[in-house]
């Protein structure tokens, strides 16, 4: 402890000047112990906030090294309307000749700020009097974090609509279903509705859904 303002030193020390500098030398002493404990623990918090800062950054660097490795591992696979899987909505717009935003919504799920889960977006839009294949009816496409995964044909004659699929796309549909390479998957479906329409789906991206539900749910 240094002298307080007014701190009176003992009288042998202001008798004596030998010992009135080995107080002063004690208390500088002091002091320095005190300043060294000081810088000391000011180098110890840099030390634990770079490394803080490190940690964290080889993180980042980590997620979006494998984020690019499996969108670069990704391989588009047609679905319907000329469009592939993967593309992005603008795509599909520029694609589809449609304007900016000129199609109905059917879900628009987004995740809330605070959601600390992997990023979960499923986007259904549908789009009427659509041709495909030379077949008019309604074009119903989804998206799975900004990538085409699903495309469904909703046409106005079902059974000429099937005879112009597989003859475009080269593929069998007397079963019920057929498959594009490389992960495609064609079908003949129903909705809830009852509705009878032919879908186009991406079996990659469709198990990455299918994965992110399992793990967090929806």
């Amino acid at each position: 402890m240094g002298c307080g303002q007014g701190e009176q030193r003992p009288r042998w020390v202001r008798e004596n000047t030998f010992s009135e500098l080995l107080w002063a030398a004690g208390e500088r002493g002091s002091q320095l112990r005190s300043d060294e404990f000081i810088l000391s623990g000011n180098y110890f918090m840099t030390k634990i906030i770079r490394i803080s800062f490190c940690a964290i950054a080889i993180v980042l660097i980590l997620a979006a090294s494998c984020k690019r490795k499996g969108e670069k591992d990704f391989k588009p696979s047609k679905l319907a309307a000329g469009l592939f899987s993967g593309q992005s909505l603008q795509t599909a717009e520029r694609k589809l000749d449609m304007m900016a935003g000129n199609f109905d919504i059917i879900v628009d799920r987004t995740p809330l700020p605070s959601d600390t889960r992997p990023p979960y977006r499923l986007l259904v839009i549908s789009k009427k009097n659509m041709r495909v294949d030379g077949q008019t009816g309604e074009l119903v496409l989804t998206f799975f974090n900004d990538r085409l995964m699903t495309s469904q044909l909703y046409p106005d004659d079902l059974a000429a609509a099937r005879t112009a699929v597989e003859a475009g796309q080269s593929i069998s549909l007397a079963s019920g279903e057929g498959r594009i390479q490389p992960s495609t998957r064609v079908w003949i479906g129903k909705d809830e509705t009852g509705r009878s329409y032919i879908g186009w789906i991406d079996k990659t991206l469709q198990a990455e859904q299918d994965a992110w539900v399992k793990q967090y749910g929806q």
